[in-house]
C-alpha cells in the first residue's frame, strides 16, 4: 500500500467513473430500446383484445337473439312461461340492448308488451 501514488489512485477512480457512467448509459439505452420494441407489441395486443371482446360481444348477442326469438315466439303461440322464465327474458332482453340490439326482436317485444303478454 505504501508504494501507490497519486496518480494511481486518480487513475483507479478515472477508471471506476467511466465504468460506472458507461454501465448508467448501457441501462438506460437498453431502456429505451425495449421500450421502442415493446410499445408496439403492447398496441397489437390492446388491438386484439379489442377485437376479440367485440368479436365475443358480437356472439353474445346472436345467441341473445336466437334465445330471444324462441321466447317470443313460444309467447305468441300461447305457451305457457313460468314468472322465472319472463325474468330471465327480461334480464336477456336487457343485455340485448346494452350490446345494441335493436331489430325486429326489440318490435316485437314492444308488441307483446304492449299487449300484455310478458
Amino acid at each position: 500500500m505504501e508504494n501507490i501514488s497519486l496518480g494511481q489512485i486518480a487513475t483507479i477512480i478515472t477508471f471506476l467513473v467511466a465504468l460506472i457512467g458507461g454501465i448508467t448509459t448501457l441501462i438506460a439505452f437498453s431502456k429505451n430500446f425495449i421500450k421502442k420494441i415493446l410499445k408496439p407489441l403492447k398496441e397489437e395486443i390492446n388491438e386484439f383484445q379489442e377485437a376479440a371482446l367485440q368479436n365475443r360481444n358480437n356472439i353474445e348477442l346472436e345467441l341473445i337473439k336466437v334465445i330471444l326469438a324462441n321466447f317470443i315466439n313460444d309467447v305468441e303461440k300461447g305457451v305457457p312461461k313460468s314468472q322465472i322464465q319472463k325474468q330471465n327474458a327480461f334480464e336477456l332482453y336487457d343485455r340485448y340492448l346494452t350490446l345494441g340490439g335493436n331489430s325486429y326482436i326489440h318490435e316485437n317485444w314492444k308488441k307483446l308488451l304492449s299487449e300484455n303478454k310478458l
